[in-house]
């Protein structure tokens, strides 16, 4: 027999060729793709890591074919012989297995099938414990095929078993096995993937669609009733002894071998990708750190520069001073002495307090709008302040008095404290009593020394007195401010405002109630502002004692109240409850009552008052 020498033809596709060898970026900026690799399997462009991931899950492809056409010769068989469809098997998710083990779960409990319910029982916990693990195992696959083959192959198993009582314990127990040792060898995978990752993903594939089928024909010889002989326990937990099948522990301690593998290399994967990670973050840290060092330097001499100047606007400040001091003694001295003045003007005073009295109106309006959004606990909180006895007495009392609110802990700078506070003030404007002067200030709301004039106890005082100037029916006599106290009130002194308040309150008649809200006190308690706080704070409580009118203090701390407290008698302060969740609140019905009644309460007060000075003149 002649033999054929002649070469063998290999035929190529004559376009793909044309492609790789004549059209380049010349031709379109595309072109080459390095990405993109002619796959002669299915005669057409695909992603390079497409036709590797072919190429790696050959093997694993195959396995799942060959574990396909055993399920569906098992389907026919099963379906001829007891006449039941088994489920849907295609497209099959973990969802869809955790659901079928739910119905399965279900259908044990209300058909009370004896030793059913437990078996699926424990099933379902350890497909839920291990859930989310195998489930991120499977997303690591090509495609959505391969994961359904495993989780089709569970669906099966569990209707199946549990249509043979004597078997689903068995069968539980290997199927559970599978997802808790992807769960154990804690996988971790990030974007940088490996070629070697990839085979060793396919490896435990394949070794599961092994396992699977070693199951599957372990119930097909159980359920058939072939092999009577082989004992219950085939199907025990792994290492539970010489009664588990030979076959499905090799299964399982190659299925345990081969998730380590895909362990390790995950792990050098993840190694290699810090390692990227961090050479690229040491070169931003360097160049940050460069940048950073230049700032500095900038901030350092800017600050210096600052310094300076604050330097030479304090030494020219005192110059000025001092040469006021001299030519304003030097003008006296050539001044022929003169009658004496009745002191400023109200005008004057103004311009020095440097405030407008329409900032205390706006924070109220503030802390009501802001009472709108309060949670349940300061909704509550506010219900207690209001409805409290004490605060009860203190606005009916017709005389003089002072009360201190605060809770044990708290740093809101608007507080359930502060809405009752304001309420107060809102109310008693409402009722436009002409004896009743409500004064307000938030010390939350007046914090930053940059962008604020109105912080400490020397801006409190400030807006305080301008609110009590702004009473059009009082006519003050200024008379009592003279030259010194003016030049102390332009500089802020604490105490040239003090004696100003004091001086403006000894003009009211004695049938005024005063009130004076002070909210939030605890935020001036600052190391920088606790001396004018409690300076301040003691002359107001002096006041209260020595008033010829009827003066109502009330200062709030949203917290505890460390130095401003000692001021108060133990019957003056007023300890806000704790929380309590069961208490009803009822909160909006409070406030309106509150609302309409604080003002009335107060009025009340000053009318007992004038009847009770109208008696004593009658006596007299």
């Amino acid at each position: 027999m002649a033999v054929n020498h002649a070469p063998a033809i290999r035929l190529t596709n004559a376009a793909a060729e044309f492609m790789d060898n004549h059209l380049g970026a010349h031709f379109h900026p595309s072109l080459p793709n390095p990405d993109i690799e002619y796959d002669p399997a299915v005669d057409n462009f695909r992603p390079r890591q497409d036709i590797l991931l072919d190429k790696i899950f050959c093997e694993a492809l195959q396995e799942r074919k060959a574990f396909l056409d055993a399920i569906k010769a098992f389907r026919d068989e099963d379906r001829r012989r007891s006449r039941v469809e088994l489920g849907i098997f295609e497209e099959a998710g973990w969802d869809d297995v955790l659901e079928t083990v739910s119905n399965a779960q279900t259908d044990a409990e209300v058909n009370a099938i004896k030793g059913m319910s437990g078996a699926v029982r424990n099933l379902a916990r350890r497909l839920g414990n291990a859930g989310d693990a195998f489930n991120a195992w499977l997303q690591i696959l090509p495609n959505d095929a391969f994961g359904s083959a495993i989780c089709g192959g569970f669906k099966i198993f569990i209707d199946a078993a549990t249509r043979h009582k004597d078997l689903c314990q068995e069968v539980f127990d290997a199927l559970g096995e599978i997802p808790e040792v992807i769960k154990d060898a804690d996988f971790s995978f990030n974007e940088y993937q490996s070629e070697e990752l990839f085979k060793r993903v396919a490896k435990l594939y394949t070794v599961i669609m092994e396992t699977l089928k070693r199951i599957l024909s372990f119930y097909q010889e159980r359920a058939s009733g072939r092999h009577t002989g082989v004992a219950r326990n085939v199907f025990k937990a792994i290492a539970k002894g010489p009664n588990y099948g030979r076959a499905i522990e090799a299964d399982i301690q190659r299925l345990k071998e081969s998730a380590s593998a895909v362990k390790q290399e995950a792990d050098r994967c993840f190694h290699r990708r810090v390692g990227e990670m961090k050479n690229a973050q040491d070169f931003q840290t360097l160049q940050a750190t460069h940048g950073l060092n230049i700032m500095q330097g900038v901030y350092a001499q800017m600050q210096y520069q600052l310094k300076c100047q604050i330097q030479c606007w304090r030494e020219s400040k005192a110059d000025n001073l001092a040469l006021r001091n001299q030519m304003t003694e030097l003008k006296r001295a050539a001044t022929p002495q003169r009658s004496p003045r009745n002191g400023p003007t109200l005008r004057k005073i103004a311009q020095l307090l440097n405030t407008s009295p329409s900032t205390a109106d706006q924070d109220m309006e503030e802390v009501l709008r802001e009472a709108q959004r309060f949670p349940i606990f300061l909704q509550t909180q506010a219900n207690q302040f209001m409805t409290s006895q004490k605060l009860q007495d203190w606005l009916v009392s017709p005389y003089s008095c002072a009360l201190l609110a605060q809770a044990s802990e708290g740093d809101e700078k608007i507080s359930a404290l502060s809405f009752v506070a304001s309420l107060l003030v809102q109310s008693l404007r409402i009722t436009d009593s002409e004896d009743a002067i409500p004064l307000y200030f938030n010390c939350g709301l007046h914090t930053d020394p940059y962008n604020d004039s109105l912080v400490g106890a020397t801006g409190g005082l400030q807006s305080i007195i301008a609110q009590l100037l702004r009473t059009e029916r009082l006519d003050f006599d200024l008379g009592f401010i003279d030259h010194k106290h003016i030049q102390a009130l332009e500089y802020g002194d604490l105490e040239a405002l003090c004696d100003l308040f004091e001086g403006l309150t000894q003009q009211l008649p004695r049938s005024t109630v005063l009130l004076l809200v002070v909210d939030g006190i605890s935020f001036y308690e600052t190391r920088d502002r606790l001396g004018d706080t409690c300076c301040a704070m003691n002359r107001m409580l002096e006041l209260v004692d020595k008033a010829s009118f009827v003066f109502k203090l009330l200062v709030t701390s949203p917290g505890l109240s460390a130095h401003v407290s000692k001021g108060f008698h133990h019957e003056q302060v007023y300890w806000l409850p704790e929380f309590d969740p069961e208490e009803d609140d009822g909160f909006h019905h409070h406030v309106s009552v509150f609302r309409n009644q604080a003002g009335v309460q107060v009025r009340t007060a000053q009318m007992r008052l004038m009847r009770s000075d109208s008696e004593s003149m009658a006596i007299d």
